[in-house]
């Protein structure tokens, strides 16, 4: 299992092996958080614990290392330690006196693990390929997540795809009695034990976030590590550099020359003063240059379009131990897109289950396969079977939302199913040159702001303000989504976005800017060869899944340039063709 993961020279690897118990635990990392050596037992030799992650409350460690303090709160509060606990990480303990084996992780799932109990056993690991390197695991594609993966262009809830290897639950508690091989997952905590603040002000909210922010940066850049933020010109990651205090401060960007990300991340780095680095991608040959390296870490679970920074990280290893990641800033925040009015103001559950179906399906990522292209994709003894999965699948896991609060059920159906389930996989291959802090999954700001009314935190007025205060000059830089300024000052900020829509205007008919990759016109040009070796290899024709004929129809579409966006609809077919090779054949 050890072997399949370790991907890099610096990755290591270790495990303790008890034959009376029939039992291998082990651990595995890049060696910057959990340095010391693996397995840490108590005193009496009876308790061992592995663990990737941190804490991020050092101050009630007592002089202890994160293991130690973990192995402590165990052995005094029993399976609810991890409750305890603040910090992204996931923990797996050998009780030898009671004979069971407890895994556990942090509230938001930040170390993603998968397991499986197939069969009586119990098998887990950071990344699939490891439970299937044990043999024990049947190889049974899971037509629900493959009926996902087309639709969404990644999966939903805990599926894998095989039937029996699940993602383990965010917030969970997983004991198995090690003489029965019974096994009981439960959650310690889910959004709804957020109070209500409801009666919290927009200035109080503002202040209050302000100073979480400050606090939670400064919290994840006081030790020696090296840190760095990969910059772009959004706000999240411009939010985090600006907060940070201690210097040098490292930042890295990627892009093609021109698009927006580059101009203004340049613009942000020469303001806050850090050390910054641009990455260019010129053509499309880095995808491919990268695609085996992106699927053996991303497991198929993110496609090929989305590898988008994997070409940066060796010189970011030299530059960096750890970024500060503005991972999904924008949605606790309160992005547009999960807490509009149409979400967190929806008439009814139908109503909103409806609109997330499509805005998953054409909105938060390229625009995927419709349903009448679903009728098309595969072949007739397939599609008799998976025709409808994908939306009877979704219904059911919005069904466990309606316990939310009405304003924040789109909204949290958002976190879980999407920034867990797809972009969440930009944290994963990061994480196989560096380590990643999470300052906008910091606790206590996320109390705060899941407690207040979702308009509070709407539309990005509250953003704004936040970055008008705290970081002045950086509201002063536009934001790449749109060009306008991120600034509260409504004077300023409507001058500025006249000016503006002018300028757009003016440059109607001329060539816009690029995104930072181009992978529509990538597949047309230098990944063309590629894709067609991929989509019309023999062995994807002869599986019986996919209709030949519309995957020559969708390619053909795309070669044309009649059309817009469709390599959302073709980089889902080539991902998993290219897992199936991997990791099915």
């Amino acid at each position: 299992m050890g072997n399949s993961m370790s991907h890099r020279d610096w990755i290591r690897s270790e495990t303790y092996v008890d034959a009376a118990l029939n039992l291998v635990i082990g651990r595995i990392g890049i060696g910057v958080f959990n340095s010391d050596q693996q397995p840490v037992w108590n005193s009496k030799h009876t308790i061992a614990l592995v663990m990737a992650g941190e804490f991020y409350d050092p101050d009630r460690s007592g002089g202890k290392g994160d293991e130690q303090l973990a192995l402590s709160y165990y052995q005094e509060y029993g399976e609810t330690f991890a409750s305890r606990l603040n910090g992204a990480f996931v923990i797996g303990i050998l009780d030898k006196r009671q004979k069971k084996l407890v895994i556990a992780n942090d509230r938001f799932g930040l170390y993603p693990i998968y397991f499986s109990t197939w069969g009586g056993n119990l098998v887990f690991a950071p990344e699939v390929k490891a439970i299937l390197a044990t043999k024990i695991v049947p190889k049974k594609l899971d037509l629900i997540a493959l009926a996902q993966y087309m639709r969404f262009q990644h999966l939903l809830g805990l599926r894998t795809f095989f039937e029996d290897i699940h993602l383990f639950p965010a917030a969970s508690i997983l004991s198995c009695d090690l003489q029965t091989g019974d096994c009981e997952t439960r959650a310690y905590w889910t959004f709804a034990d957020i109070p209500d603040r409801l009666n919290v002000t927009f200035p109080e909210a503002a202040e209050e976030t302000g100073m979480l922010l400050r606090r939670t940066v400064a919290r994840l850049t006081q030790d020696q590590l090296r840190p760095g933020v990969f910059l772009s010109g959004g706000l999240d990651s411009r939010t985090i550099l600006g907060l940070i205090q201690r210097r040098p401060v490292v930042t890295h960007t990627f892009g093609a020359k021109g698009c927006r990300d580059v101009r203004y991340a340049a613009q942000i780095a020469r303001t806050v003063g850090s050390e910054h680095h641009w990455h260019d991608l010129t053509d499309g040959r880095w995808v491919a240059d990268h695609a085996g390296f992106h699927l053996e870490l991303t497991e198929g679970f993110h496609s090929w379009i989305h590898s988008h920074g994997i070409s940066m990280l060796p010189e970011v290893r030299n530059t960096m131990d750890v970024n500060l990641t503005g991972w999904d800033g924008g949605t606790v925040m309160g992005h547009g897109d999960s807490i509009g009015p149409r979400i967190s103001e929806s008439v009814d559950d139908l109503a909103l289950t409806a609109l997330l179906f499509q805005r998953f399906n054409q909105l938060y990522t390229w625009p995927g396969i419709t349903e009448a292209e679903e009728g098309f994709l595969y072949r007739d003894e397939i599609s008799k079977r998976i025709r409808g999965l994908a939306y009877d699948s979704f219904v059911v896991e919005f069904e466990h939302f309606r316990k939310f609060r009405k304003d924040l059920r789109g909204d949290l159906f958002f976190i879980i199913h999407h920034c867990r389930r797809m972009t969440q996989n930009m944290i994963t291959f990061a994480r196989s040159y560096i380590e990643v802090r999470f300052p906008f999954f910091d606790y206590d700001l996320i109390e705060f702001l899941y407690g207040i009314p979702a308009r509070v935190r709407g539309h990005r007025e509250l953003y704004r303000d936040i970055i008008q205060k705290e970081l002045p000059r950086l509201a002063l830089i536009p934001y790449d989504n749109d060009e306008f300024l991120p600034t509260s000052n409504s004077t300023v900020r409507t001058a500025h976005a006249t000016a503006v829509k002018i300028v757009h205007r003016l440059r109607r008919n001329q060539p816009q800017d690029t995104l930072y990759a181009d992978y529509e016109n990538y597949l047309r040009t230098d990944l063309r060869a590629w894709g067609e070796k991929i989509l019309f290899d023999p062995r994807l024709l002869k599986r019986g899944i996919f209709n030949p004929e519309f995957v020559k129809s969708i390619w053909a579409r795309h070669q044309s340039r009649m059309e817009e966006w469709t390599v959302g609809k073709i980089a889902p077919i080539m991902t998993y063709e290219m897992m199936l090779q991997r990791y099915y054949d």
